[in-house]
């Protein structure tokens, strides 16, 4: 029972000390961390109704702004270390009629940083996307924006909208960060 118990230890610590090598921990010093963060940018749906308005009895078509806050920028981390921003947008246009949307980012001041590439989205587009994507690192001006400005409008503004109209617009849009940090 001896020669099979110290047999044993023997060859536990071959097998043990066999598969070791020395570590190297400074391999962790050159480890970039990649991670992305989605969230949602501007979202609603609207009918035909947010269109009319009456003026002397007579309805006229209107174009509609809205100015949301984007406060994922206070987060210091995220701040320095944002890489790359994907602006991702989807429009489902029922109404019977081409419609135009501006985007712009804006500082807590509402001054322009930046200012995409107008939405043109055609009548009775049911799948409309664009995306867009912004290099931070050429553009570090973009981590200032702090609102999302967006501005739709009809193009046909000579033609009043009924308000009896049951067509709807959708509008999504989400942004995602992409950050890199060594660790």
């Amino acid at each position: 029972m001896k020669p099979l118990k110290v047999c044993s230890i023997i060859l536990g610590t071959i097998f043990f000390l066999s598969c070791s090598q020395s570590l190297d921990f400074d391999q962790i010093d050159a480890y970039t961390i990649s991670p992305s963060i989605a969230a949602p940018l501007v979202f609603f749906t609207i009918d035909a109704s947010n269109f009319t308005t009456t003026v002397a009895g007579a309805p006229i078509v209107t174009e509609l702004t809205e100015i949301s806050d984007f406060k994922l920028f206070e987060n210091g981390f995220i701040k320095q270390n944002v890489v790359q921003l994907d602006f991702e947008f989807e429009v489902n246009n029922e109404f019977n009629r081409d419609i135009t949307t501006e985007i712009s980012l804006l500082d807590e001041n509402n001054n322009l940083i930046y200012r995409f590439k107008d939405l043109e989205i055609d009548k009775n587009n049911l799948d409309f996307k664009q995306k867009e994507v912004i290099n931070v690192v050429t553009n570090q001006n973009i981590k200032n924006f702090t609102k999302v400005k967006l501005t739709l409008s009809l193009d046909d503004k000579n033609t009043p909208i009924a308000a009896s109209d049951l067509s709807k617009i959708q509008f999504k849009s989400a942004i995602i960060i992409h950050l890199e940090a060594d660790l």
